[in-house]
Formats: structure tokens, C-alpha cells, sequence
């Protein structure tokens, strides 16, 4: 008997084991419902985070710190690198869902698979949220710390008026040329600029060599020193000097430097400013250029005087143009009147061409007022030098474009009650300074080729139709003065509304209405959808 049962028994489990019936009954005594009631896949990961973000220059520590907008796929990765138990389940999907910036909560929707059961897969969605942390990176850190840059560029012009330094801030602007900067700093004799590493700092003195005269200094500051390793730690600072003369200031050059420059005279009119200072002379009308090796060299020779201090007004009464058979030399002689003489008639030359009309008011230098010692040993010179034409106060209300400016923080040097009156007078004399480069930016083609202008949109408003279609055509107007002579109109030289660049500003955020209640929408159908999950086989 006990061997028949064995015998039995033996049969049954061979019965169990290959009746496909009876397995296939066994393996899904559980019913797909209850799977979904007692399964859940997500256990294990985690569904909140935490990410550090430089709110000074927007990025995100991956690490490294990275720059990436919101919803972007970089921000994506850097979420998914948080959560902890995803290398156990297989993503679907991922997907970030609509927040507020200013709630500092970033919601990303996660679709996952896991097989939970004999070969059949469970998918299912959740959401994450991560919370924005304020931390700041390493670069902002050595910008708001004193002491932790490698490398100083401090540009110097010693002059009273900072004119030059006005266009060095649009090319800087327009080309991009400060982009590594971490500070700059404004000092009474220029711009300090601060940058990271030294090579930062020779791009930048690159680049002011290849726009401006400039002589470079170099020196260093031994920081930190490690004996065993051999390495030294310096602070390099290059100190960019540029010559003593701007536009439009009037130079009195040597003897000496006259012959070497051909036999020019000893009075020059500086008309433009470039790696090389370009002169002028106001009886023969010879340009001639100075380099600034030669200007270095006879710099407490030479001497210069600018226009805001010895500025005088004239009335043009005629106007003739001269040609010459040397192209360069074409000048125009311009019959003047000034009330310091009685209003006498004064010929003078000038190189302003077809800028100064009839019944206009010319800015320049009237060397019989001026009281200069070394004119005394000149025998020939002019009485008076014409710059510029004269831009009406009341049109500055009617300009209709802008520029941007540089952010640099101004360094006080002054202490006490003082400090601050003299500062304000400062600050009241750079914006007047400011106001008369626009002035030159309106009327000067060539400079404005090297400089960006965005429209103002305030002003643009408060204009009447009359002066704005004058703002919007590009009309010249020829007046015939007799047979061989044209003058232009004084609106083709006026800055139009056609040439000029929207602002763009990078931190304001287009308006969300649509896109908001679309992501609404789809989180109100993905919360009545949230306990709903499937179930491959």
C-alpha cells in the first residue's frame, strides 16, 4: 500500500508540472484589477528634488554650471539626474508640466514601465517636483568678492572730457567685446576692467589696439606660491594709456614735429581718431597723420585745447565751395560774423563741406579771444576755426533713437559731505557731455556705421504725424546754387526711423495667455487620468 501511494503521488506531480492547462490556471489566480490596486512601480524613486540655480547669471549646477532656459532639454537632463531609482524602470516619457518662474517649483510628468508579473509590463505616470535653491556660482562669487580676479585692463585718457570713451562703450557694445568681463569700474580718468584669467584680458587690449592709439603697460603681483609643486599664482594688470587729444580739439604742434610731418603748420585740428591721430590744417587744408609713437614722443611739446571750454558761436552768411586738382584738399570758404567782433565779416577755410548752410550757427575756436602763449611765436594762423554746426536744444526732444550703456559702478575716492556735491556735478556734467556725443551720433554717417541705435519708443510717440512721416522717409532735397555747386538738405544726414534696431530685452517674457490655458487644460485631464494605469503583455 505505502508503494501504490508513492506511485501516486509521483503521477500527480508529473501531471502539475506539464499540464499547460493547470500551469497557465496557476500563474493568473490575480486579476488584472487588483494588480493595478496592489502594484505600484514608482516605489523606490523619489518624487521631489532639489536644484541650485545663479540667479545673477542664470544658470543651473549640472555640475558644471550650465546656461538653460526653462522647459529646455538641458534642464530636462539636470531634473532626471536628481531622482534616484530610475535605473530600475524603463522611461516612456518625459515632459515638464506649466509653472509660475516666480514659484521656484519646476513639475516634470514621468512615464515609466516595469514588469511586475510572468513577463507583463506595468506602465504608469507621475509627477515630480523640484524646488529652485539660490546658491551662487563660482564665477559671480569672484565677481562680488573684492581680490579675486586675474587680470585688470585699466584704460586711461587724461582729459576733462570723456568723449572717447563714449564711442570705446558702443564698440564695446556692438561687437562684443566684453563679454568675459566680471566688473567694471568707472574712475575719474577712465574705465577699470576686470576679468578672470589673463587671456580674457589680452583679447581686450587686442582690440583696443586695432581702434584706438594706444601705448600698453604690463605688470605683476605674485599672489600665491607652492614650493612643492613649483606653481605660481600672479595677478596681471595692463595699463592701456591713450593720448591726451580727442575729436575736434585744437593741437598746437613743435617746429620740430611741423617739418617731420612735411611742413605743416603748427596750428592742427584734430577731425578724427583712430589707431592714429588724424590732423588737419585750417589755412591749407593738409591732412596729415601722427602715430603714436611720434605723439609719445613730443607729448610735453605738444599742446591741447579742447572745445567745451573754448567753444565760440558763429552765424554763416555765405557759403563757396573750392576745388582743388588734389581730391583730399577740396574745402569750402564760409564768410562768418561773431559778436565778440561786432559782427565783421570774417573768410575763413573750413573742411565741413556740405554740413554748413546759410543762416546756420557753427561752433568752433576763435583764436583772437583765446589767450595762448604760444600763438604769440606763430605769424601765421587763423583767426577763427569752424568744428561743427550747432544742434538746436530743442531738437534733442524730438530724437527718436537711444543707446545702451555699459553697467559700471562708479568708484568714490572723496569722503564725507563733500563727496557728494562734487559727485552730482560730476554725474551733471557727464550727462551734458553724454547729450552733446548724441549730438555728433545724429549728424555723423561714419559714426554711426559703428554704433547700434534702438529706437525710443517714448519719444517716438510723443511725436506729431508731421514730424514722424519726417522721421519715416528718407527724402533729399537738392537746392541748385548755381551751375556746378548741389547742396543736400540737412534730413539726409537725420537719423531715420527705418535705421534704427528694436530693443530687445532679454528679460521680458512674452505674454502666456494661450499657452497657459492650453497647460491647464492638460493638467486638469491628466489629473482625472492620474490613478489610470495599463498593462502590456
Amino acid at each position: 500500500m505505502s508503494g501504490n501511494r508513492k506511485l501516486i503521488n509521483w503521477q500527480l506531480d508529473q501531471t502539475q508540472n506539464y499540464n499547460p492547462l493547470f500551469n497557465f490556471e496557476q500563474k493568473t489566480l490575480i486579476c488584472t484589477n487588483c494588480i493595478i490596486n496592489q502594484t505600484d512601480i514608482t516605489v523606490g524613486i523619489t518624487k521631489e528634488g532639489i536644484v541650485n540655480y545663479c540667479r545673477f547669471c542664470h544658470r543651473y549646477l549640472r555640475p558644471p554650471w550650465t546656461l538653460c532656459e526653462r522647459e529646455s532639454k538641458e534642464l530636462l537632463s539636470i531634473c532626471l539626474k536628481r531622482l534616484r531609482g530610475l535605473n530600475k524602470v524603463k522611461i516612456i516619457d518625459a515632459a515638464f508640466v506649466y509653472t509660475e518662474p516666480s514659484s521656484k517649483r519646476i513639475k516634470v510628468k514621468l512615464t515609466i514601465q516595469k514588469e511586475v508579473l510572468n513577463n507583463t509590463n506595468m506602465q504608469q505616470t507621475f509627477i515630480c517636483e523640484f524646488v529652485e535653491h539660490y546658491q551662487q556660482c563660482e564665477d559671480c562669487k569672484k565677481e562680488f568678492t573684492p581680490h579675486t580676479w586675474g587680470a585688470a585692463v585699466q584704460v586711461r585718457q587724461r582729459v576733462d572730457h570723456k568723449k572717447t570713451f563714449f564711442y570705446l562703450e558702443q564698440l564695446l557694445l556692438k561687437y562684443n567685446a566684453n563679454d568675459k568681463v566680471l566688473k567694471i569700474e568707472q574712475v575719474d580718468d577712465g574705465l577699470d576692467f576686470f576679468y578672470k584669467s589673463r587671456s580674457h584680458a589680452n583679447r581686450l587690449v587686442e582690440y583696443l589696439s586695432t581702434i584706438l592709439p594706444i601705448r600698453v603697460k604690463q605688470s605683476k603681483q605674485l599672489v600665491s606660491h607652492d614650493a612643492s609643486s613649483n606653481l605660481f599664482n600672479y595677478k596681471y594688470v595692463y595699463a592701456v594709456d591713450l593720448p591726451k587729444v580727442c575729436k575736434d580739439d585744437l593741437v598746437i604742434l613743435p617746429q620740430k614735429l611741423c617739418k617731420e610731418l612735411g611742413g605743416v603748420g603748427r596750428v592742427q585740428l584734430c577731425y578724427k581718431l583712430t589707431t592714429i591721430v588724424h590732423l588737419i590744417d585750417p589755412l591749407s587744408m593738409k591732412c596729415s597723420d601722427l602715430s603714436i609713437e611720434a605723439f609719445s614722443l613730443y607729448e610735453n611739446e605738444i599742446e591741447v585745447y579742447n572745445l567745451k571750454t573754448h567753444q565760440h558761436e558763429f552765424t554763416v552768411v555765405d557759403v563757396e565751395r573750392i576745388h582743388t586738382r588734389n581730391l583730399n584738399e577740396s574745402y569750402i570758404s564760409i564768410t562768418i560774423i561773431r559778436e565778440s567782433n561786432n559782427y565783421v565779416p570774417v573768410t575763413v577755410k573750413s573742411h565741413l563741406g556740405d554740413i554748413l548752410k546759410t543762416g546756420q550757427v557753427a561752433i568752433g575756436y576763435d583764436l583772437t579771444q583765446l589767450t595762448i602763449e604760444s600763438l604769440e611765436d606763430i605769424s601765421n594762423y587763423p583767426e577763427c576755426i569752424l568744428v561743427k554746426r550747432q544742434i538746436n536744444k530743442e531738437a534733442r526732444k524730438q530724437r527718436i533713437f537711444k543707446l545702451k550703456r555699459l553697467e559700471a559702478q562708479n568708484v568714490m575716492e572723496e569722503e564725507g559731505g563733500e563727496r557728494k556735491r562734487n559727485q552730482q556735478k560730476k554725474q551733471n556734467d557727464q550727462d551734458e557731455q553724454f547729450e552733446e556725443f548724441l549730438d555728433d551720433v545724429e549728424k555723423d554717417k561714419e559714426m554711426r556705421k559703428n554704433i547700434n541705435l534702438y529706437r525710443d519708443e517714448d519719444k517716438i510717440k510723443k511725436l506729431s504725424k508731421e514730424d514722424l512721416k519726417k522721421k519715416q522717409k528718407k527724402q533729399v532735397q537738392i537746392q541748385k546754387k548755381g551751375d556746378d555747386d548741389e547742396w543736400q538738405d540737412d534730413d539726409e544726414d537725420d537719423v531715420k526711423l527705418e535705421d534704427l534696431m528694436k530693443d530687445l530685452n532679454l528679460e521680458d517674457k512674452p505674454e502666456l495667455a494661450e499657452p497657459v490655458d492650453e497647460a491647464q487644460d492638460e493638467i486638469n485631464q491628466f489629473i482625472t487620468k492620474l490613478e489610470k494605469v495599463t498593462i502590456e503583455k
